[in-house]
């Protein structure tokens, strides 16, 4: 699980990792999991995360079980902050003096994964989306991901909608989201609450898992997400 750690004066990366991971090399991996592009931008009172010994030595690639279909090549999900950007699209080269994103940065990468059944928003049941915002080089991935769950018998266990591409930092960060690469989706959120257990149905996680995706239901304490679920890990 990961630990919360305020910046103190004084504090740099190097000591922190020294002091709290017990290996000053570990500077550049506190970077990058709590998306430094430069680890001497820090400030005191910033919060940032202290990986867990698990996400330390997490597996640098993580690759879908699933096989995909006769033609399909699905990418491989990428592990920590330097590796989404190198396979997503540098973010921080769009994000504007007053922290807003430039529009090219959605133009130029997402694009409307077509869905086959329509899901009702969380936030107005009244109304449904029929298609998914997202990063434009997981969008055949995501397609056939909701196809195998029609085809599985599983379309019944997704109630609501509860967000995928959406610039924003991540909850109780300052670094993006995942939403903001457009390589994560929301289910069910008015059950699967961040820092709940939820009642996400386990045979839906096993599919999405099974394609490449991580579950932040598996994370932990208030960082427990089981609404969400991303292509990326270390992240």
């Amino acid at each position: 699980m990961a630990k919360t750690y305020i910046i103190q004066k004084g504090d740099t990366l190097a000591r922190i990792a020294r002091a709290r991971l017990g290996d000053a090399t570990l500077a550049e991996t506190l970077a990058d999991y709590n998306g430094l592009p430069d680890g001497q931008q820090i400030f005191v009172g910033q919060q940032i995360l202290l990986p867990s010994n698990k996400d330390r030595h997490a597996a640098v690639k993580t690759r879908a079980k699933t096989q995909p279909r006769a033609g399909a090549v699905w990418l491989t999900a990428p592990h920590g902050f330097q590796a989404v950007r190198d396979t997503f699209g540098d973010i921080l080269r769009y994000i504007r003096d007053d922290g807003s994103i430039d529009p090219k940065w959605e133009a130029e990468r997402m694009l409307k994964a077509a869905l086959p059944f329509s899901i009702p928003l969380a936030w107005d049941t009244s109304k449904s989306v029929s298609s998914i915002r997202c990063h434009k080089l997981i969008a055949p991935l995501i397609e056939e991901v909701f196809r195998q769950i029609v085809a599985q018998g599983l379309q019944s266990t997704i109630k609501t909608y509860g967000g995928g591409y959406v610039f924003r930092p991540k909850r109780g960060a300052v670094k993006p989201s995942t939403h903001s690469w457009g390589i994560a989706i929301d289910l069910n959120p008015n059950t699967n609450a961040m820092g709940t257990t939820g009642d996400m149905d386990p045979r839906l996680v096993a599919l999405f898992e099974g394609f490449g995706f991580v579950w932040g239901g598996r994370w932990a304490g208030r960082n427990k997400d089981p609404m969400h679920f991303q292509y990326c890990s270390g992240y």
